[in-house]
This record gives structure tokens, sequence and C-alpha cells, in this order.
């Protein structure tokens, strides 16, 4: 297997230290974001290689979410030193918050492997602080079929990094999809600790350099790390398996608040640059 390297960061004597998007071996670089804009400036929005950043109600969420994503640097922007900060605000009651997805969608050809990688830090969920209550930062994918209108879960989603301030410092590696001949829920779930304090590399393997699509297979890392591995052999379902493995998916970023996975949040719940997700780069990559 392939070991992906956290960061390399470049240094020059006068200037801020960033992390570059680095170089996976045997794999080249086919998208990706080192977030080097000026300070305050949003993201890049060029349709060929750039974000999407989502407007929607908080009366339009899904797992009863409270915020409003929103496009305005309050909530997204760059820090001028290398990062994305996305940052939940609450004004005059209300919760703002931000949510990136790509316009490209990526995918894997057979005979090659593709990695869905970023270096992320999270506020510091440990003990779980009442002034992070509710919060649920994600690093995710989902297929390209919801933009033609396959529904949700049938198109397929990768939840490569989702924590939440609730769960302490564990993340979630998830696939979700649908049962065979219907739009019912499946999942399968791995996990693993993170310290909370410090940015950590996700990351998500898709490898179809196997000639039978049972012995493909999609790995979770935590900084070079596996923790969890689904093969074709344990869906066992060629046309879930397709959905998962073989169909392109573009990639998102985003910071909820409350939900069905991050809980409810308080009165004492804090908005703000200290409850913002940091992002560094991400990067999509495929096998030479």
């Amino acid at each position: 297997m392939v070991h992906l390297p956290t960061f390399l960061t470049l240094l020059v004597s006068t200037a801020p230290v960033w992390a570059a998007i680095p170089s996976l071996p045997n794999y080249r670089l086919v998208w990706g974001d080192d977030f080097n804009w000026s300070a305050g400036s949003s993201v890049n929005r060029d349709p060929n290689n750039g974000w999407e950043v989502m407007r929607r109600s908080r009366f339009n969420n899904d797992n009863n979410e409270k915020q409003e994503y929103r496009d305005h640097t309050n909530n997204v922007r760059q820090s001028g030193n290398g990062e994305l900060y996305i940052i939940p605000t609450k004004e005059n009651g209300i919760w703002y918050s931000g949510r990136l997805q790509s316009f490209r969608s990526f995918s894997v050809p057979a005979g090659r492997a593709m990695v869905v990688q970023a270096e992320i830090k999270v506020p510091n969920f440990s003990g779980s602080p009442a002034k992070y209550q509710g919060l649920w930062p994600a690093f995710w994918a989902l297929g390209q079929g919801i933009r033609e209108g396959v529904k949700w879960p049938k198109c397929g989603e990768w939840d490569i990094m989702e924590v939440a301030n609730n769960r302490g410092t564990w993340n979630q590696g998830t696939l979700h999809f649908a049962l065979p001949g219907t739009n019912t829920i499946t999942s399968r779930r791995g996990g693993i600790e993170y310290n909370g304090q410090e940015y950590h590399t996700w990351a998500i393997k898709i490898d179809r350099r196997k000639s039978d699509w049972r012995r493909e297979e999609i790995t979770f890392w935590r900084d070079g790390k596996v923790y969890h591995n689904v093969t074709g052999n344990s869906i066992n379902n060629w046309g879930q398996w397709n959905e998962l493995a073989h169909k392109p998916y573009f990639v998102l970023l985003n910071m909820a608040v409350g939900g069905l996975f991050g809980g409810a949040e308080g009165p004492a719940t804090e908005g703000g640059l200290g409850s913002a997700v940091r992002v560094r780069y991400v990067g999509v990559y495929q096998s030479v």
C-alpha cells in the first residue's frame, strides 16, 4: 500500500510558512487547492478547477441542522498564510456557516487508484467543551449522480473526516449507499481517535487495480495509517459497488451547527474564528 505523507512545508526566509499540496509516490495530482490567496479573500470560483460556495436557508437543511449556509467572507475566507477558514457565526440569534463543493467530479478508471486527501484542523473537542456544543465539521464527497437527479443515498457518499464536539476526539469514516433496488440507506463505518489540538491528514483511497471488482478496495486513512477498509466482496453487490467505487464524486468541506450527528447547539456555543475548521490543502491524486 502507498504511504500517505502528511504535508510538505515551504520555508522562505522572510515569507510565511504554509503547507503546499504534497506529492504522493506513484501518483500524480489531478486537482487541488492550497488556499494561498490573500488574507480575507474567498475561494477560487473557476468552474474548471474551483469551488462552489453553497447558499441554503436554515429552513431547507437536512439532519435537523440549525445553520444557514451563505456565501460570505465572515464564514468562508482565506488566511493569507495558506489556510482556509470555515467559520460558524451567530448573528441576531441566527447561526451562519460555510459549505464548499468542488465544481469538478473525479472518478477512478479500471486499473487505477485515486486518493482524495486534505490536511485539516478542527476545534479541540477533547472533553466535549460547552463552547463547541453542536459543532460538526466534515470533509466528504458525494456521487455526481446527485447533481443529475439520482437521490441520496443511492448516489453514494464518502465521509472522509466527520467529527463533532459531542463525540470528543473520535473521527468516523463512512460509506453511505442504498440497499439493492431501493433508496433505503445502508452504511459501512469505521473510526479512529485523533489529537484535537493538531492538524491531521485525512484521506480516502479508491483502488481499482485488481481485475475482479470483488477485490477492489476503499480505504480510509489518518496521517498515513489505515483505519477502515471496505472491499467489493464485503459489499457483495456489483450495482452498489459500482456507485461507490466506479462513479465520479465531488469534494465537500463544511461546518454544520446542530443536527442529528453533531447534537443540539447550546446557549454557551461560541461562533467566530476560534470555532472554525481550518484547511491547509485539498488534493485529488490518480495512480500512474
